[in-house]
């Protein structure tokens, strides 16, 4: 019996050093009011129903970097108000004036728990979709009662080294079946899709950004829009200001989008 509760205390003592490194660590958030896992532009077309329910039961697993902590929990409605959602992201919020309007800027950015890991190691899309390292970005303005809200998504498809690596990874990482549900989800969860593919035109990233290219055109789908722009090439030189023929690639499609 002691011998069982000194294993039972030295299991203590480490699942308490873990859950303080985690916790030690940036980028961590909840909140007991506010569902952080869903956009502004999500949650402004959800039903009452959907409002009333706990933020466990609601909140968009994605970003719910503890949901194996609160499976057990989820089917206990009595403790939905102790288990909390915790995102993985950035969040900051300032109170900002321009021309004497003085308004509230928020930025929210959720990395999802599917298939994240380091840049080099984890990349392209699994069978189910999830592409690598996927982040959704949001900006909230709040003024003068009205609030607004602009969302864009990013992840890792591939970055490589040689034209070796290239031609390895390319089987792997545009398989078309999960490139089909990524941009399915995508829409079914976002609507049109403008993609802007910065990697290299020439040299080993070549190869990429031509399966990418035909893998979009592929799915002959009219939601999709695709923009391949060679960054290290036009804006090289710290020459930033050549962002400006990426920007008016994509002016008409930012005044669609609103």
């Amino acid at each position: 019996m002691c011998s069982l509760l000194s294993l039972q205390l030295q299991d203590n003592k480490t699942f308490l050093a873990m859950m303080n490194h985690v916790l030690s660590m940036d980028g961590f958030y909840f909140s007991t009011t506010y569902d952080l896992t869903h956009t502004l532009q999500r949650l402004s077309n959800t039903s009452p129903e959907f409002q009333e329910m706990s933020l466990l039961e609601r909140a968009d697993q994605r970003f719910v970097w503890n949901g194996h902590l609160l499976r057990e929990l989820s089917a206990q409605p009595e403790v939905h108000r102790f288990a909390l959602p915790v995102l993985h992201g950035f969040i900051t919020m300032h109170s900002c004036s321009i021309n004497g309007k003085y308004f509230d800027w928020i930025l929210i950015s959720r990395r999802s728990c599917f298939r994240a890991g380091v840049r080099y190691y984890v990349r392209g899309i699994d069978s189910e979709g999830h592409a690598a390292n996927f982040v959704e970005t949001e900006q909230i303005v709040h003024y003068n009662g009205s609030k607004a809200s602009f969302v864009q998504a990013s992840d890792r498809v591939c970055e490589a080294a040689s034209h070796k690596i290239c031609n390895l990874m390319l089987f792997k990482i545009f398989s078309m079946d999960g490139f089909q549900r990524h941009f399915d989800s995508q829409i079914i969860i976002y609507g049109k899709q403008v993609i802007i593919n910065l990697v290299n035109q020439k040299g080993s990233e070549k190869p990429l950004e031509q399966a990418f290219a035909t893998m979009v055109s592929s799915l002959g789908n009219g939601m999709i829009r695709y923009i391949a722009f060679d960054f290290h090439k036009e804006c090289k030189n710290m020459r930033w200001d050549r962002l400006s023929i990426l920007l008016d690639q994509v002016a008409e499609m930012q005044d669609e989008l609103r």
